[in-house]
């Protein structure tokens, strides 16, 4: 990596990848967290909504799907259908999804699970261009699309996998094949990463890092691709475009240290934009912890059903989970 990047790209994994001495303290806490929810009677795997073993434990294996993930034999309904999980930015399939995927299984649903933006071999994946990665998603809906039967699939993206997913459902002819659209902590209207963009500005790195890393540069606010994603192929710009069908919910904490200001997840015309503190006090996730909180998992079931009506509330520790 050229030496003129280093303060820029370090500061961004320091927030992306959190040092383990911040993080080895709350290892103990978060082990004492209540357990997954599922329901009685419900096919049971093993979750542990601590983010500490989900990434380290499955980061250096991208290859293999997290546990309850792309059985061929599922099939899912009308009022279930398949369940695609986007991971996002320097993240993969298994380190993103080690507890969304066997709590969502567990409450009947098709799971899938997929890496996209990376190139073979990559631990961590969703660096490339976001409009090259939401062609990556394209074909991997019409994949489970057609090992499933299904007309229509959900997605639940995390992130960039949490935005990204809508340049597909605008420019690539997704709104026919998506159902709905739950995200948590997307970068839907572009960041700051806590500053660290204006910081590259200002230094000239964003040139530099715009050619090794480009979707961190796609995802900072005013980059070329958050200004078409602003846009509607035909009709006026806006977050969802005229004759769009897909069901929008955004799930979001205002702990979140990536997407800055974290309000710039929220979408205008979604069904529902969440702030998980409004639903659950105790609740102290940030970003990468989102996806190993069970308050969070519950809004994303209740989201993807809304026959459920259980809800949780559980102490969720930062970069720890629960």
């Amino acid at each position: 990596m050229p030496l003129n990047m280093a303060s820029l790209t370090t500061g961004v994994f320091m927030r992306r990848r959190l040092t383990l001495v911040a993080t080895a303290a709350l290892t103990a806490v978060g082990a004492l967290i209540a357990g997954p929810a599922s329901p009685a009677g419900a096919q049971t795997l093993p979750i542990d909504w601590n983010w500490l073993n989900g990434f380290f434990g499955n980061v250096l294996d991208p290859q293999t799907p997290p546990p309850g993930a792309n059985d061929p034999n599922c099939r899912g309904t009308a009022s279930k259908p398949p369940v695609i999980l986007v991971h996002g930015t320097w993240e993969n399939q298994k380190d993103n999804w080690a507890a969304y995927s066997p709590f969502l299984k567990n409450n009947g649903f098709c799971v899938f699970t997929f890496n996209y933006g990376g190139n073979p071999g990559d631990t961590t994946n969703g660096w490339k261009s976001i409009a090259a990665s939401a062609e990556e998603l394209r074909t991997y809906v019409a994949q489970v699309k057609r090992t499933t039967g299904a007309a229509k699939v959900d997605l639940v993206g995390h992130s960039q996998g949490g935005m990204m997913p809508r340049y597909y459902i605008k420019f690539l002819g997704g709104k026919d094949s998506v159902r709905k659209l739950v995200a948590l902590s997307p970068s839907n209207h572009g960041t700051t990463l806590s500053g660290l963009a204006d910081l590259g500005e200002l230094l000239g790195l964003i040139p530099t890092i715009a050619q090794l890393q480009p979707a961190a540069i796609d995802q900072t606010i005013g980059s070329p691709f958050m200004k078409k994603l602003d846009t509607c192929p035909n009709g006026p710009n806006a977050d969802i475009c005229p004759g769009d069908t897909v069901e929008y919910t955004v799930i979001e904490t205002n702990g979140d240290q990536v997407v800055t200001p974290y309000t710039n997840a929220f979408l205008n015309g979604a069904k529902a934009n969440i702030e998980i503190q409004k639903q659950c006090p105790i609740d102290f996730t940030e970003h990468l912890g989102i996806t190993y909180s069970q308050n969070s998992a519950q809004l994303v079931l209740k989201a993807l059903d809304p026959s459920v009506t259980r809800n949780v509330c559980v102490l969720t520790l930062p970069y720890v989970g629960g």
